[in-house]
């Protein structure tokens, strides 16, 4: 299938994870990851360090922080209301911003370095089903095993890289998700085993980029999901005339390079998760 017939299955799948800036303002959502849907019932894949930011622990007791917790859902606006007026869209997206009801995640962080016996970055979230009743039919894509992945295989992802916002001066909205394209570079920690801790991605990975889903470029079929990108710091320096260059900060630089886990290490569930239940956080408490 040609790949851009494989996007149009790919889009309208993946959600945006992000925080409410204002509990009143439904869409003024803060984009902070990328998730997608794995089901119909509204269950979401993303990563953990995702998730995070939608607990919250008061008087010994955990629960999702679903006053702000949200879930940014595009859909075909053809046919729908525009708010604030009487007509219809002819054409274009639409946004259903939804509440994030339930969490399920790995009870322990995963490791800073990367291994097979670290818990996967990988969190489970779940919506309010009334929202997705008014958003309208949800999409989801396929995960499938990902023992047979090898270097060079051609794969996209698909995520909010920048946020909504793809220049704060500008104020260049992009309302859909990006897709990028690229060859898995590295099977790690070697290749030619079958259950590989990560995969190295030669592409771009940005903040933002965190859950999106990694898929085949001829099927659409998921492998992995996005979690980190490596950075290389580079020093900042001063010129000095007697001792040398001085050096006053570190700036870290992007490598080309991202990270994803395999499917397999969703399947596989090695540790126990953690289901957090729909409790109310509120920001005056």
């Amino acid at each position: 299938m040609p790949f851009a017939d494989v996007v149009t299955k790919v889009k309208p799948a993946v959600v945006g994870m992000g925080i409410l800036r204002d509990p009143r303002d439904p869409f003024s959502a803060i984009i902070i990851g990328t998730g997608f849907f794995v089901d119909r019932h509204g269950t979401i894949l993303t990563n953990r360090h995702v998730a995070e930011h939608f607990i919250k622990e008061r008087d010994g007791n955990i629960g999702v922080r679903r006053d702000i917790a949200r879930a940014v859902v595009f859909v075909d606006a053809t046919g729908r209301p525009i708010p604030g007026t009487e007509t219809k869209a002819k054409a274009g997206y639409g946004a259903g911003v939804c509440a994030i009801v339930e969490v399920a995640m790995p009870p322990e962080a995963p490791d800073e370095d990367s291994h097979y016996d670290s818990p996967p970055d990988l969190a489970i979230c779940r919506v309010d089903p009334e929202c997705l009743a008014r958003v309208g039919p949800i999409h989801h894509l396929d995960l499938v095993s990902s023992e047979g992945v090898r270097e060079g295989d051609e794969v996209g992802i698909c995520g909010f890289p920048l946020g909504l916002i793809v220049d704060q001066s500008a104020r260049l909205r992009q309302m859909t998700p990006i897709v990028q394209r690229g060859i898995v570079a590295a099977v790690l920690p070697f290749s030619g085993i079958g259950n590989p801790h990560a995969f190295q991605l030669d592409i771009h990975i940005n903040a933002g980029s965190s859950g999106s889903p990694v898929f085949q470029a001829e099927t659409g079929a998921v492998i992995g999901v996005v979690f980190a990108a490596p950075e290389r710091p580079g020093p900042v320096m001063v010129p000095g005339h007697v001792e040398g260059d001085e050096p006053i900060g570190t700036v870290y630089l992007p490598t080309g390079f991202g990270y994803a886990i395999p499917s397999n290490r969703y399947f596989e569930k090695p540790n126990p998760s953690r289901r957090l239940p729909d409790v109310y956080h509120r920001p005056d408490r």
